[in-house]
């Protein structure tokens, strides 16, 4: 396994930051500015190895040479505010702002994925702070044995699903509705994962058809989990307490936690971490060739007009499961939006 880890950390007041590590993890050099003036909101690796980032504002990037040189894409202007990215087989899919569905395809083709509009329940669909302009896709994911079948998750208005590669689609409101991940479980066909800013973490078993609340004692307020690649079971959970508003006065009281079983059971990850931090949690990450190193963004948003920076803005890193963490990167404000781990 190569030593040489490459992590990519978003800051929400602009410029994608690159960490390089020689030795797994265990020591960094200091950070370097991979793509300055960009709020990078999502990324994803395909099977070539090229890496993308999806930026708020600026369209997409990629990377085919560890992330070392960057190169800005053509990119649609209905598709220059990206806030997720999947891939579905010979494709990438892209949630943006306005809320929207589009498809590249590996011949560098774009195509818009039907109206997600149509959904029935979408004249009901809102976002009500005002620094962001409109609902967007927070989050996107697909069927692992079917990728025709699109979760996306609606910022604000549940999850809007297609069956049918974005012909139609129709939403489902039957839990929290600020649905801000969604992710569909790698090797248990059906089994959908969201998670959620006014009621945590929520589970399906048939296809996103129905609901179930699974982080009991975890924290109201989810941005964003990440599962065990190598053991899908077991989940990582960032959340945080209280309305974004509150976060200006007193602390977002962010949290870590771990599952092992599906989201039965949750245990929270207090090596090195504090009972109940500053900031909230942000992004999670997991290195897909050691599931072991596990890492974590958090602060407080520069835009939500919040008069102070969290005291622990930053990004954490654990190599034991989530069992202890140290912080090694420092955000003096802001937060990481997302965050990205691979290996060269």
């Amino acid at each position: 396994m190569s030593q040489d880890v490459r992590l990519l950390v978003g800051d929400d007041r602009g410029g994608l930051n690159l960490l390089r590590s020689n030795d797994g993890g265990m020591t960094w050099r200091d950070p370097e500015l991979a793509i300055p003036n960009v709020e990078a909101c999502a990324f994803l690796e395909r099977p070539d190895g090229t890496v993308y980032v999806g930026t708020r504002g600026n369209g997409l990037f990629c990377s085919r040479d560890s992330q070392l040189t960057w190169q800005q894409i053509d990119t649609p202007p209905g598709a220059r505010k990206i806030r997720s990215l999947c891939s579905a087989g010979d494709r990438m899919l892209i949630g943006t702002e306005p809320a929207t569905v589009f498809a590249l395809s590996d011949n560098g083709e774009w195509e818009q994925l039907g109206d997600i509009w149509t959904a029935r329940g979408a004249r009901e669909w809102f976002y009500p702070v005002k620094v962001i302009e409109a609902v967007h896709i927070r989050g996107i994911s697909v069927d692992p044995k079917n990728h025709d079948r699109i979760y996306a998750a609606v910022q604000v208005g549940g999850v809007a699903i297609s069956p049918d590669g974005g012909e139609s689609w129709y939403d489902k409101r039957n839990l929290d509705l600020d649905v801000h991940t969604v992710i569909s479980h790698p090797t248990n066909p059906g089994v959908v994962v969201a998670g959620s800013g006014g009621g945590g973490m929520y589970r399906s078993g048939d296809c996103g058809e129905t609901w179930e609340f699974t982080s009991e004692g975890c924290g109201e307020f989810v941005l964003e989990f990440a599962l065990d690649p190598s053991n899908p079971e077991r989940m990582y959970l960032g959340t945080a307490h209280g309305p974004v508003p509150s976060w200006g006065r007193s602390p977002a009281r962010g949290k870590m936690f771990r599952t092992d079983d599906g989201g039965q059971h949750w245990r929270q990850l207090l090596g090195g971490l504090p009972k109940e931090m500053d900031s909230r949690v942000t992004a999670v990450a997991v290195d897909r060739e050691e599931p072991s190193h596990v890492y974590f963004g958090a602060g407080l948003p520069s835009r939500s007009n919040n008069p102070r920076a969290a005291s622990d803005a930053g990004v954490y890193f654990s190599a034991d499961a989530g069992e202890s963490w140290h912080q090694i990167f420092r955000l003096d404000g802001g937060e990481p939006p997302a965050i990205w781990v691979g290996r060269v």
